[in-house]
């Protein structure tokens, strides 16, 4: 009686499937890096990267970035450094090595390939980047030294430089960071206009690169029209970001999906109380004040940008974009009209072309739903 209790009692202390206890092993490790440090090896001992060739452009470590396996040394970047330490007759060579406790052929190609791709310490926030750029680019104009110093690539360095500081700050950026001066152009203009204040929040709620994009056209106006007021930076930036961040307020909101009785008694083809605004249903911001509907995702693919003008409601907004371009047009030609009136008037195609591109934007949204594409 006694064996079969404790029989018994033996199958019950035993652990139910998929609970671990100490008596099990533990996971399997992969290849992730378990180490890394700065240390001499003996040139002979570093191999080739399997799978992936060298790369054409030298890299810019100073010394061969290695991967040590339990099968031995392996070179994923800086290959010439170890032919020419062999070349010298050199005992040891200083290296930059990757630990990892496991091997595969794969994962060094992985490696190779990911070296000049991925950033050691990982991809910030879009956002990140546009404020990283603003920061640097002012940090720059406040300087007197040589701007060549802080450029980077051999033979390459000024080459690009003229005599217009500005554009040799830009050139210094697209070096270091690796971007064209068109890219930097693009980050300096979605940070323009921002306070301090303005863009940190931005980083902290990680505005993606959809809405800087969605924004900038309507944002660009908005300081042109300042400045046509001889307003200084500050108060200028003050205004932007103002409106910037109630931009961002509003992209982030979601519309409530409407009641079965409030679909009863709308008209389905009746306008929202908020000039022209639609519920685009759940899921899908809406944009109150913003210019478009921005997607609240990190991602930096944008979508094709519509070019139908044709909305739902039957408004032609081809026709009043061509209105609002000639009247800035006229605005810009007339040489008798005073100052202040052409600021009215600049203002007042603000909020015009601001609601014409809602309502594109709402158009597009509903277009997509109806046709189970996204935007």
């Amino acid at each position: 009686m006694e064996k079969g209790r404790s029989k018994k009692r033996s199958r019950q202390d035993q652990s139910s499937p998929g609970v671990l206890n100490g008596s099990q092993p533990p996971p399997p490790v992969g290849y992730e890096t378990q180490a890394e440090r700065i240390d001499d090896l003996p040139p002979d001992s570093i191999q080739p990267c399997p799978y992936i060739p060298d790369y054409q452009t030298p890299t810019l470590s100073t010394q061969p970035i290695v991967v040590r396996t339990p099968e031995g040394c392996f070179c994923i970047d800086g290959w010439p450094y170890i032919e020419r330490a062999k070349a010298d007759g050199r005992s040891t060579i200083r290296s930059h090595i990757f630990e990892i406790k496991s091997h595969s052929d794969i994962e060094l190609a992985i490696r190779k390939a990911a070296v000049r791709v991925m950033p050691l310490g990982g991809r910030c926030l879009y956002a990140e980047v546009v404020r990283n750029t603003i920061q640097l680019y002012q940090a720059l104009q406040g300087i007197s030294d040589d701007l060549v110093m802080f450029t980077h690539g051999g033979a390459r360095r000024g080459a690009d430089f003229t005599d217009s500081k500005e554009n040799n700050i830009r050139a210094v950026l697209a070096n270091r960071l690796g971007k064209s001066q068109t890219t930097i152009n693009k980050y300096l203009q979605h940070g323009d206009g921002l306070t301090s204040a303005a863009m940190e929040e931005l980083v902290n709620n990680n505005a993606p690169k959809k809405f800087f994009e969605a924004i900038q056209a309507p944002k660009q106006i908005l300081v042109v029209a300042q400045k046509a007021e001889q307003k200084d930076t500050a108060a200028i930036a003050e205004v932007t970001s103002k409106e910037v961040m109630q931009w961002f307020a509003e992209s982030l909101k979601v519309e409530s999906p409407p009641t079965a009785e409030q679909g009863q008694a709308q008209d389905p083809h009746a306008e929202g109380s908020g000039g022209g605004r639609r519920n685009l249903g759940n899921g899908n911001r809406r944009a109150a004040s913003t210019p478009r509907s921005p997607q609240n995702d990190s991602g930096d693919n944008q979508g094709t940008p519509s070019t139908d003008f044709t909305p739902t409601d039957g408004t032609d907004l081809a026709a009043e974009l061509k209105r609002i371009g000639e009247a800035l047009i006229g605005i810009a030609e007339s040489q008798e009209s005073p100052v202040p009136q052409k600021i009215e008037g600049i203002h007042a195609l603000i909020v015009d072309l601001s609601t014409l591109l809602q309502r594109l934007a709402q158009s597009h949204a509903q277009n997509g739903s109806e046709t189970g594409g996204a935007e």
